[in-house]
């Protein structure tokens, strides 16, 4: 039986990545780079490995051990969403190798080719001026247009059984419950608030499909030439209100959403009408009632950045990214209200 995913360094993983490359690729093969990815995807290396047919840069994503599987902790979950979204034109990078046989690497595994592209920076150096506003203008009309296939696909013919659609009443119910960890009962109080008038309020009129969950600028790649090359992290992907999606970037590029410690490393700003409007440039069908997406992304963004700030300050996940993003939480809570109060003018 192969340690425990959460024990695994790289040198570790190395020694479990060699018989896997020669199952694979033969006797021949050897592994090598193998490091850890960064970012918050959960345990993921890179590593590269040379066969008689050439040379390969992989990646292997790993749920953690000992977890129920449920959601983001279940990597095998993406394996049928990914091949569905390849198949209609979505720009993902594709699962070559899957298992939930612990005697590879003690915990289910997906293995993905390493993408050699970058995202566009959300935020950047104290002090420094955002980024031009013709290169992010580029780069986020790309990442809205593909939305557009994702949008389309119909979820009970290309995934059938695959997640229970979603409503908006229970996407504020889900998080709300991450919301009650929050350190600060004040922020509790604000967030219940928010959540209550976004059900109270709902246009009930949703486009429902498969959505990305977290569709931001550091989870859509581009590679050198500028060109997107892939939508990634899917942990949170789901079936229901597609609105959510293009909200959620509207929140995350709206400087009025950012308390002052962030909007001062904010690199990456849009007008969240221009994002509506390439979308639909992109033949993305009409997504009414706008505002109130953003509203339901502040809720959710400060119920993850209360539950985070928890987990920060209690040592069960110490991260002073959490630490930074929750003094955001009661502005985010704040924005949340004025959006809604506009969309329901």
């Amino acid at each position: 039986m192969s340690p425990p995913a959460a024990a695994l360094d790289a040198p570790r993983m190395a020694g479990l990545l060699a018989p896997w490359a020669r199952e694979r690729h033969g006797a021949t093969a050897v592994v090598r780079d193998v490091a850890p990815m960064p970012g918050n995807a959960g345990l993921s290396f890179g590593f590269t490995v040379g066969h008689d047919g050439g040379t390969e840069r992989l990646v292997v994503r790993l749920a953690p051990p000992g977890v129920r599987r449920s959601g983001n902790t279940d990597v095998l979950r993406q394996v049928p969403l990914i091949g569905a979204l390849e198949r209609h034109g979505v720009a993902v990078a594709p699962v070559l190798w899957s298992t939930d046989d612990p005697a590879w690497f003690g915990t289910d595994a997906v293995v993905q080719p390493y993408l050699d592209a970058r995202p566009l920076p959300m935020h950047g150096p104290v002090g420094a001026a955002p980024l031009d506003p013709d290169v992010v203008a580029h780069h986020l009309r790309q990442a809205v247009a593909a939305l557009v296939p994702l949008h389309a696909v119909d979820a009970a013919a290309a995934l059938p059984g695959w997640d229970e659609p979603r409503t908006a009443a229970s996407e504020v119910a889900f998080w709300g419950r991450l919301l009650e960890r929050s350190p600060e009962p004040d922020w509790v109080g604000a967030g219940r608030r928010l959540g209550a008038a976004l059900v109270a309020h709902d246009p009930g009129r949703h486009r429902v499909g498969v959505f990305h969950g977290d569709f931001q600028t550091h989870n859509v790649l581009y590679d050198a030439s500028g060109a997107l090359a892939a939508v990634i992290d899917w942990e949170i992907a789901g079936v229901g209100p597609v609105g959510l999606d293009l909200g959620w970037l509207s929140m995350m590029t709206d400087p009025a959403c950012w308390h002052a410690e962030r909007r001062a490393v904010l690199a990456t700003e849009a007008d969240p009408a221009d994002l509506l409007r390439w979308y639909e440039d992109a033949g993305g069908a009409p997504l009414p009632d706008h505002d109130w997406y953003r509203a339901l992304a502040c809720f959710r963004y400060g119920a993850i950045a209360a539950f985070n700030l928890h987990l920060h300050r209690t040592g069960r996940r110490v991260d002073e990214v959490s630490a930074l993003m929750g003094g955001g939480v009661p502005v985010l809570f704040e924005r949340g209200r004025a959006l809604l109060d506009n969309a329901s003018a």
